[in-house]
């Protein structure tokens, strides 16, 4: 029995030694390495069943949970905002005050008054009628706003440490198409985004669109287009007077 166990002691330190001998080879090198990062996508392969089935960009099939927003605040009408337009890397900010239905505002070389959908532009001390100064006015429109959110898909949420959230969502040009021109068309585009940022309070108040690819659609930009809604001092403007 113990010169069966050393014979056996023998071939096991003989073994070693040609697998040690056989791994110092080029070959027994690029074998060891195949074999290290085989085991690697198997232990990732059972981390992901384990952890479940992650977010693909551009599926409609995602599932991650629900996300709650409330444009309440903004649909009263009392706050003051800044808007944010970019188009190819040139930026316009447009800044004022909203009381009900009114708007006092200034790009910051005119001063604006609005009414509903009525736009008036100061011009040597005197109030003209003029075309709203920003495009794609029915993004403001809080109805569309909510009609967007709702047809998009949800992509993430970032929760801050101040109490603040971010939420990410996609929306493709065909569905833009439809939902702001009326039109039915067919495109197999690149996805835009629309991000909406709450305060601790759940209120939003910034809705940021990135719409590149309806903007190159519709010609207006050749890379890139956003326009960021930012709204804050809910409740506290008050009445002002009619300028015209």
């Amino acid at each position: 029995m113990d010169e069966k166990n050393q014979n056996n002691k023998h071939q096991t330190k003989i073994n070693k030694e040609q697998a040690l001998e056989f791994i110092s080879t080029p070959k027994g090198k690029a074998v060891l390495f195949f074999g290290i990062y085989f085991l690697f996508f198997i232990v990732l392969a059972m981390i992901a069943h384990i952890g479940g089935r992650g977010p693909v960009l551009g599926s409609t099939d995602l599932n991650l949970g629900e996300f709650y927003y409330n444009l309440s605040s903004i649909e009263k009408g009392n706050y003051n905002f800044n808007y944010e337009l970019l188009i190819d890397q040139v930026v316009t900010t447009y800044s004022g005050k909203h009381y009900d239905n009114l708007a006092l505002f200034t790009d910051g070389v005119n001063n604006y008054y609005q009414q509903d959908n009525l736009f008036m532009r100061q011009q040597d001390g005197i109030w003209i009628k003029s075309d709203a100064p920003y495009l794609f006015l029915t993004l403001t429109d809080t109805s569309i706003m909510d009609r967007l959110i709702n047809l998009s898909t949800y992509v993430s949420k970032t929760e801050l440490a101040s109490g603040e959230e971010i939420i990410n969502l996609q929306i493709s040009t065909t569905t833009l198409v439809k939902q702001l021109d009326g039109l039915n068309i067919d495109l197999d585009d690149p996805v835009n985004s629309i991000e909406l940022k709450k305060n601790k309070y759940g209120e939003i108040v910034e809705v940021k669109y990135n719409l590149n690819s309806y903007a190159k659609y519709k010609g207006i930009a050749n890379n890139e287009f956003s326009f960021t809604l930012s709204y804050s001092d809910f409740g506290d403007v008050q009445q002002f007077k009619e300028p015209v």
